[in-house]
C-alpha cells in the first residue's frame, strides 16, 4: 500500500514539474524574458527524469543503466534552470559552463574514487548549488527571490534527504511537491525578473503588477482635436500611471518646454515610471547615458536622432520596453518643416518595428496650411486616434 502511495504522489509531482513547461512559455511570450524559456526547458527535463523513475518504480524494472539515464535527464534540466538564474543577473554563459562542469566533475570523481559515499555527496552537488546561487543573488541584490529561496532549499532538503536514505519516500515526495508549488508562486510573481535592470537602469521603474499583454500599433498618431492642454495633461498622466503597472518605461519627449515635468506628477512610484527629455535651443548636444531623469538635448533633429537610436539600442540591450511620447510632432514639422521630419520619422519605423519601443504623439492638424503634408505623416503612422 505505501509503495502505490509513494508511486502515486512521484507520479502527481512528474505531473505538476511538467505543467511548468506551459506555464513559463506562456509568461515568456508576454515578457520576451529568456529566464522563462530556460526554467520551462529545465523543468521539462526534470520531469520526463521523475516520470521515467515513477515508471521503473511501478514495473519494477529498475537497474543502474536506467537508474543514470534518468538522472542525466535531471541534470540537464538542472543545466537550464541553473543557465535561467544566471541570465536573471546576465550571466547566463557563466552560469551555463558552471552547470556544464558539475556531471563532468561527477564522472572524473566516480572513476577515480569509486567512493559510495563521495558519489552521493556529488549527486548532491546541483540542488544546493541551485539553491545557493539563488540566495547568493537574493542577499546581493536585495531581489524578490525569497519564494525562489524557500521552495529550492525545500526541494534540496527533500532530495539530499532521499539520496541519503534518511527521509521516508513518502515525505520525499510530499516535500517536493510542496516546494514547487512555492516556486511557482514565485515564478508568477511579475518582479523577480526585474532584478538585473534594477542594477543599471536608465528608468527606476515601479513595482511591475501586470504584464503587457500585446504588442500593439508602433507608431500612433494622437490628433488633440480639442486642443485643450488639461485634457493632453491627463491623457499623458493615464500612459504613465498604466506603464508603470506593467514597468514600462516613459520617455516623455517635450518640444520647447510646451510641458513640463511637474505638469505630470502623478505619484512617488509613477513618478520613477518616467523619464523627461527638454528639447530646447542651448540644450548638450549629445547624451551619453541615461544615469539622469530629467535632460537637456539641443533643439537638433539629429540630436533627436541620436536620442532614438540611445534608447532603442539600450531597450534591446537590457530587454525591457518603453513608449516614447512626443510632444509634440506639430511644434516640430512648424520649426524643421515637414520634410526633415517626415525623414527623420520614416528612418526610425524600421527599427521601431524591431524592438520594444514604441512612438506616440499628438499633433494639431488645424494648424497646418497644407493638408496634404500632414496627412503624410497620417498615412507613416500605425493608426490616428482622437483624444
Amino acid at each position: 500500500m505505501n509503495g502505490l502511495v509513494v508511486t502515486l504522489l512521484r507520479l502527481l509531482n512528474g505531473l505538476l514539474t511538467l505543467a511548468f513547461l506551459p506555464l513559463l512559455y506562456s509568461i515568456y511570450r508576454k515578457t520576451q524574458r529568456r529566464f522563462y524559456l530556460y526554467w520551462g526547458a529545465g523543468f521539462l527535463l526534470y520531469g520526463v527524469n521523475i516520470i521515467i523513475r515513477t515508471g521503473l518504480i511501478y514495473f519494477n524494472t529498475s537497474s543502474l543503466g536506467a537508474e543514470i539515464f534518468a538522472f542525466m535527464f535531471s541534470l540537464s534540466g538542472l543545466t537550464f534552470i541553473i543557465t535561467g538564474i544566471g541570465d536573471l543577473i546576465h550571466r547566463a554563459r557563466t552560469m551555463f559552463w558552471a552547470s556544464l562542469s558539475i556531471p563532468l566533475f561527477i564522472i572524473v570523481l566516480y572513476y577515480t574514487t569509486q567512493s559510495y559515499l563521495l558519489g552521493l555527496l556529488i549527486a548532491s552537488l546541483p540542488w544546493v548549488f541551485t539553491c545557493i546561487s539563488l540566495l547568493i543573488i537574493r542577499v546581493r541584490y536585495s531581489s524578490s527571490l525569497d519564494l525562489f529561496v524557500v521552495g529550492w532549499a525545500i526541494l534540496t532538503f527533500s532530495n539530499v534527504g532521499s539520496l541519503f536514505g534518511v527521509m521516508e519516500l513518502t515525505y520525499v515526495e510530499l516535500m517536493a511537491i510542496f516546494g514547487k508549488v512555492v516556486i511557482l508562486f514565485g515564478v508568477l510573481y511579475p518582479r523577480f525578473t526585474y532584478l538585473a535592470d534594477d542594477l543599471r537602469r536608465f528608468l527606476i521603474a515601479g513595482v511591475p503588477q501586470q504584464y503587457l499583454d500585446q504588442r500593439g500599433d508602433k507608431f500612433v498618431l494622437y490628433n488633440s482635436k480639442s486642443g485643450k492642454r488639461s485634457i493632453e495633461i491627463k491623457w499623458i498622466k493615464e500612459k504613465i500611471a498604466d506603464n508603470s503597472l506593467k514597468d514600462i518605461r516613459t520617455i516623455i519627449i517635450s518640444t520647447y518646454d510646451l510641458i513640463s515635468p511637474t505638469d505630470l506628477m502623478v505619484n512617488t512610484n509613477e513618478d520613477g515610471n518616467m523619464y523627461f527629455v527638454r528639447m530646447i535651443q542651448g540644450g548638450k548636444s549629445l547624451l551619453h547615458d541615461f544615469g539622469e531623469r530629467i535632460v537637456v538635448i539641443n533643439d537638433d533633429m539629429n540630436d533627436l536622432d541620436i536620442l532614438f537610436t540611445d534608447i532603442i539600442n539600450f531597450t534591446n540591450e537590457r530587454k525591457i520596453t518603453a513608449q516614447i511620447i512626443l510632444y509634440n510632432l506639430s511644434a516640430l514639422i512648424h520649426t524643421h518643416g515637414w520634410k526633415r521630419v517626415y525623414t527623420f520619422l520614416l528612418s526610425k519605423i524600421s527599427l521601431l518595428k524591431a524592438s520594444n519601443v514604441y512612438l506616440y504623439s499628438l499633433y494639431y492638424p488645424k494648424t497646418h496650411e497644407l493638408e496634404s503634408e500632414i496627412a503624410k505623416f497620417e498615412k507613416l503612422a500605425d493608426s490616428v486616434i482622437e483624444i
